[in-house]
């Protein structure tokens, strides 16, 4: 039985969601062998996104990135790799 070997978080942002890039991006990534396993379309909470940028709250564009990934819906994606 195959088992997974890696879980990856991949999220497709604003700007990608408005440009109609969500298809191709999931095919780039199941032509590299990921298996998309769940998948969100979702206006992500400022809460949120302040959490998931945590490790970025010292850097300058910290307020930034929170803003602009709050300005719009993301896809959030896991994926998994087998072996």
């Amino acid at each position: 039985m195959a088992s997974v070997t890696e879980r990856t978080f991949i999220a497709i942002k604003p700007d990608g969601v408005q440009r109609g890039l969500v298809g191709e991006i999931i095919k780039r990534f199941e032509q590299k062998g990921f298996k998309l396993v769940a998948m969100k379309f979702m206006h992500a909470s400022e809460d949120l996104l302040r959490e998931h940028y945590i490790d970025l709250k010292d850097r300058p564009f910290y307020a930034g990135l929170v803003q602009y990934m709050h300005s719009g819906p993301v896809v959030a994606m896991e994926y998994h790799s087998w072996q």
